[in-house]
């Protein structure tokens, strides 16, 4: 390619390249304004006025309000490497974008990659026809014989019908179409999108294993017929649509942490698969289909406790999970609400003991979750935990809390099967003693393995995979059938 360029008279065709959706995954303005607004959301009606003011003003507003907030955006490793392609063939690489400048030549600067920057400004929104004259301007300007354009959108249809080599990223079955009738040969880079896939794995399904403790209530108070059941089956899937709701309320929280983390930046939003409006769009979805099955199924109380779940998780995303202590105090509350919605869809009223139990479990799950996280930061060589409040020099007294939990919820355990209501469910059996040791072996190990950081950061994932706990939570519901079955045998 490199001899025909210069057999030709050294012919330089600018590689131009669109950002949003093409050189990078994601959108940098809708994804600024998320960012902007989940920080601080009394400046809803000021961005509400820059928007009056024009795209443009807003842009510029927008940028120069999250530029302190800067975050690693996902580029395509395709872009990058035609880019490089370019270069090496002495081709100029431009970026021409609807960003507002600010971002665009920040993002240039980072990659170092570009040797002009197209952008909007002041009064000047760079899209379709704007950008087509801009870039036209460029190469005349800059003595090249034309141009290449990379974009993804419809509104670039304007510069693949002038440029002399058309890449389209990731597009549509119908936009596929719309470039292919231009008549030039076209190059696709990136897999289409697969986005009910995508969605699927942003509602993180496997997380909706915690959700089973809305069935606890009824299971502890034996109240197995057949309307409490139903309930209980529709408080569970009313509260996995809330739960998916607050993990893509956390995702758009957490882009920029998500992308510095090894796994997470896999993520469908921190990795681009999956676009913000997508994400509220199937947020709107699911939180029409748990109030309608709250409001028609379920008792008025239950609407109310997943309002103020909803509620809590917002204010936690967006500010008390950056509060040292508060956040696993908010993690723990967020079990034991679980808790209470099942005894509210089961109409069963919770004992004293399953609430304290709750409290210091799942406040020691809690600080697994966070200590395993320090654990990472600390390997990595990082001081400070990205988006929270905690120090690698933090995690001894974390770990000792985070046990100290664990064994108290033992002991309130143990205190349970001495109590006047165990008794009146199962009797006299000692059955159920033995409980306390499984429970007790099950937390020391997660906590030795959250020292020797061999733990996922969330413990349900890891208890969920790993066989031991399979089986001592197997071995806990074994014993627990026993005892009913030996209570069932001295009543007959």
């Amino acid at each position: 390619m490199r001899d025909s360029r210069s057999a030709n008279h050294e012919r330089k065709s600018a590689s131009v390249w669109d950002l949003d959706g093409t050189l990078l995954s994601t959108d940098v303005f809708g994804e600024s304004v998320t960012r902007l607004l989940l920080g601080r959301p009394w400046m809803l009606p000021q961005v509400l006025i820059w928007l009056l003011q024009g795209r443009s003003f807003c842009k510029q507003r927008v940028a120069e309000a999250t530029i302190d907030t800067w975050t690693r955006w996902p580029v395509r490793p395709e872009a990058e490497a035609m880019i490089v392609e370019a270069r090496q063939e002495g081709n100029p690489v431009v970026l021409a974008t609807a960003a507002h400048t600010i971002v665009a030549t920040r993002i240039a600067a980072d990659l170092g990659c570009f040797d002009a920057v197209l952008a909007t400004t002041a009064g000047v929104n760079l899209k379709g026809e704007r950008k087509l004259q801009a870039v036209n301007d460029w190469v005349r300007e800059n003595g090249c014989d034309g141009f290449s354009y990379a974009g993804d959108s419809r509104a670039d249809l304007a510069l693949w019908r002038s440029a002399d080599r058309v890449i389209v990223v990731e597009p549509t079955a119908h936009l596929e179409r719309s470039v292919r009738a231009l008549g030039k040969p076209v190059e696709v880079i990136g897999q289409r999108k697969n986005i009910p896939r995508s969605v699927i794995r942003a509602l993180r399904p496997h997380q909706w294993i915690k959700n089973l403790l809305v069935f606890l209530p009824m299971i502890l108070a034996h109240r197995f017929d057949r309307d409490t059941l139903v309930s209980a089956v529709w408080a569970f899937v009313a509260f996995s649509a809330c739960a998916s709701i607050v993990y893509l309320i956390n995702d758009i929280a957490d882009l920029a942490a998500d992308r510095d983390h090894p796994k997470k930046r896999r993520r469908p939003l921190a990795s681009g698969r999956l676009t913000i409006p997508e994400a509220a769009a199937t947020g709107a979805v699911l939180l029409l289909g748990a109030a309608t099955i709250s409001t028609v199924f379920l008792p008025p109380a239950y609407c109310m406790i997943l309002a103020a779940y909803l509620a809590t998780n917002l204010v936690y995303s967006t500010w008390l999970k950056r509060k040292p202590i508060v956040d696993v105090m908010m993690l723990a509350g967020m079990y034991a609400v679980r808790i209470e919605a099942g005894g509210v869809a089961a109409g069963v009223e919770l004992s004293v003991w399953i609430l304290a139990f709750s409290l210091f479990f799942f406040t020691s799950l809690a600080f697994v979750k966070r200590c395993a996280e320090l654990r990472r930061i600390m390997v990595t060589g990082s001081q400070l935990s990205s988006g929270r409040g905690y120090r690698v020099e933090d995690l001894p007294i974390l770990e000792s809390l985070g046990a100290a939990s664990g064994y108290v919820s033992v002991l309130v355990l143990a205190m349970y099967m001495n109590s006047q209501e165990m008794r009146l469910l199962y009797g006299e059996s000692r059955f159920l003693w033995l409980i306390c040791p499984l429970v007790l072996y099950w937390i020391t190990r997660v906590w030795l393995l959250v020292h020797r950081g061999h733990l996922d950061e969330d413990p349900v994932v890891f208890a969920i995979r790993d066989r031991v706990s399979l089986l001592i939570a197997s071995a806990c519901f074994f014993l627990v059938m026993i005892a009913a079955f030996y209570r069932g045998q001295v009543a007959g």
